[in-house]
């Protein structure tokens, strides 16, 4: 099964890719979308789904798991924040993959076993269980962070729903 992890941001956007083989965590590929601060909202978020769904041909994941809306203070972040994960839903829907969102703090607790995880943590804990050098983004660590938590909680060579 190949999972697809992406923390969406209006002007970042994380993904990770890996691989569930048996009760393994493969890393496939990982990085971040950033539109040109300059363009429209609107341009954003099609910069977004257009290099998001490039990454998704390449890759191929049948999983995409998506951090839950958390309650913001800002109303307008808020709003373009929902408008870049219903492009990002829209995607995985358009190319066939389960969806499955989690609260921030069921992934912090999953991955660190601590909900209220400081990023570093996060980086950490992510780079150690993939064998990786430690990541630099916030966003890509909780994209692969996002993949490795359903990775956890779903059986070997089952899909949780």
């Amino acid at each position: 099964m190949i999972i697809m992890g992406v923390d969406p941001g209006s002007a970042a956007t994380g993904y990770g890719i890996i691989e569930k083989n048996g009760s393994r965590a493969r890393y496939i590929a990982s990085g971040v979308i950033k539109p040109s601060a300059r363009a429209s909202h609107s341009k954003r978020i099609w910069d977004v789904y257009q290099r998001l769904d490039s990454v998704a041909k390449e890759h191929g994941p049948s999983v995409m798991v998506v951090e839950s809306l958390f309650h913001a203070t800002n109303s307008q972040s808020l709003m373009k924040l929902s408008q870049v994960r219903g492009v990002i839903l829209l995607l995985g829907e358009s190319r066939g993959m389960e969806i499955f969102e989690y609260s921030p703090m069921e992934i912090k607790k999953g991955i660190t076993g601590y909900g209220r995880a400081e990023k570093e943590q996060i980086i950490f804990m992510v780079s150690k269980i993939l064998g990786l050098a430690p990541i630099k983004s916030t966003d890509e660590a909780d994209a692969l962070a996002m993949a490795l938590y359903h990775s956890h909680i779903s059986p070997p060579g089952r899909v949780v729903s």
